[in-house]
């Protein structure tokens, strides 16, 4: 057994771990032991408010289905407690794929939630790395701690006939709480840096929640705050994009009487932009998938394609996979002479919307590569981006907390997901600044500078706006 003391890291759990130092101490296991799920390793870390675990495995797995992988924790450092399981007792057992846990107290033990051990995890797409946080001072069923003790102990499991063991049988990983203080977030300022900055919002209105009226105060004030340039709202089934276009032009009024312009031409997307729209292009009747031409002020040496999507939700893998190739067939086509669309070389673009990636990572990848799996509809694959190279996945972390989920609902199973993107070329335009904003996180004196509530975001919608600030090419004075 190994007793070992990480060190306290400022992780963010955003599915990219760049900041898990190779130094990090680890466990190793040994590697082609396991039956479907071959554990290779796991690293573990933590800042006053989480415990953070990052695993690998040796194949593409997603975690919360079709899998009989445990994560066991011993939260009192006591054997004689909880469930045994490899000499250890765990006092919390995660079923992945089930999406529920089992916390166990004196009396036996009570079914837990995502919600109810503040479980996050990301990505959300298949892996065969994921990292983990977990409260540190939560309470799983309203009385006490989860972790009751400085030093714990960690297990995974893979519970199918001849399963994987990390660490091996017979062998434990005792980790030790480290207090030192870790760096402080840099809250993220929701001002622009640059009055030239084209500002990007994208937001899953929930059931056109804009102008539900329960919800409209909430939305009114995120969006003051934001003042975004372009909107791509989702979930607008049953709204119009005139309703929109007269809330945008009394909560963000224009200069010269000038009026938002806001269009719907699928059947739950508007595009809002305080620049004209030159024109629209609906890229496949199937799917809510809308580009819009915008025609930016002079300045700017050329114009803008926002393109507007909201993938199919859950299980739908082959519609979702169909859009994301779709996607890509029609950025071949604007790159290209002929076709429905031709644009100047190196006009900047970005697609985005709530895109739904909650299985196969084959989705994301075709966005970003070009990698089409259906040719014989959509064409062969090919690079996306001007320069014949891949696109931009833009990873926003929250303002106020190292995080970078945009969806989250309590009530449901499913741990909160980055299911709101933003990709973009990497010609002609720079991401500047990125956010995803979620007020509950935030602090009192930041709220009232910027005329927020603490409950603005829970209330409007399930998702979080996401925010992109763009540099695109000016002419100089």
């Amino acid at each position: 057994m190994g007793n070992i003391l990480a060190q306290a890291l400022p992780i963010a759990i955003d599915g990219r771990f760049d900041d898990w130092p190779a130094s990090l101490a680890n466990y190793e296991d040994k590697i082609g032991d396991g039956a479907d799920i071959d554990l290779l390793s796991f690293s573990v870390s933590n800042d006053s408010s989480y415990l953070f675990i990052k695993f690998e495995m040796a194949n593409e797995l997603l975690l919360n289905s079709n899998n009989e992988l445990f994560l066991e924790i011993d939260t009192d450092n006591d054997s004689t407690t909880g469930i045994n399981i490899n000499g250890i007792g765990a006092d919390l057992e995660w079923n992945f794929a089930k999406m529920y846990g089992k916390y166990y107290a004196a009396n036996g033990f009570d079914t837990v939630r995502q919600s109810n051990i503040s479980l996050l995890g990301l990505p959300t797409v298949s892996s065969n790395v994921y990292e983990l946080a977990i409260r540190r001072n939560i309470k799983p069923v309203g009385k006490n701690s989860l972790f009751k003790n400085n030093n714990i102990k960690i297990c995974f499991v893979d519970k199918k006939l001849n399963g994987d063991f990390m660490p091996d049988l017979g062998e434990k990983y005792s980790y030790s709480f480290d207090s030192s203080p870790v760096p402080l977030y840099k809250v993220v300022d929701l001002e622009k840096q640059n009055a030239q900055f084209i500002r990007v919002m994208t937001y899953n209105t929930l059931w056109g929640g804009i102008v539900d009226t329960l919800r409209q105060n909430a939305f009114k004030r995120i969006i003051i705050a934001v003042n975004p340039d372009i909107i791509t709202f989702n979930e607008c089934w049953k709204v119009k994009s005139s309703e929109v276009k007269n809330l945008l032009n009394k909560w963000l009024p224009l200069n010269d009487n000038k009026s938002w312009n806001c269009i719907k031409v699928d059947s739950a997307n508007i595009t809002c932009s305080k620049f004209h729209v030159k024109q629209t292009w609906r890229i496949n009747k199937k799917f809510r998938m809308t580009a819009s031409l915008i025609n930016l002020p002079e300045i700017y040496k050329q114009d803008i394609l926002a393109i507007n999507c909201h993938f199919v939700c859950c299980q739908n893998n082959e519609r979702r996979q169909a859009e994301a190739d779709a996607f890509i067939n029609f950025i071949i086509d604007l790159k290209t002479k002929g076709g429905v669309i031709d644009l100047p070389y190196g006009t900047p673009f970005f697609m985005s919307g709530d895109l739904n990636l909650v299985t196969y990572s084959q989705q994301l990848k075709t966005l970003l590569t070009g990698n089409i799996i259906d040719t014989e509809t959509f064409g062969e694959p090919q690079k996306p981006d001007w320069n014949d190279k891949d696109l931009l996945d833009v990873i926003s972390l929250h303002t106020d907390q190292r995080m970078a989920y945009t969806w989250r609902d309590s009530k449901l199973p499913f741990c909160p997901g980055r299911l709101d993107y933003t990709i973009c070329s990497q010609v002609n335009m720079t991401v500047e600044k990125a956010f995803t904003l979620e007020t509950n996180s935030m602090s009192n004196e930041r709220l009232r500078k910027y005329g927020l509530f603490k409950t603005d975001t829970h209330v409007a919608s399930d998702h979080l706006p996401k925010v992109t600030d763009f540099s695109i090419p000016v002419f100089k004075k």
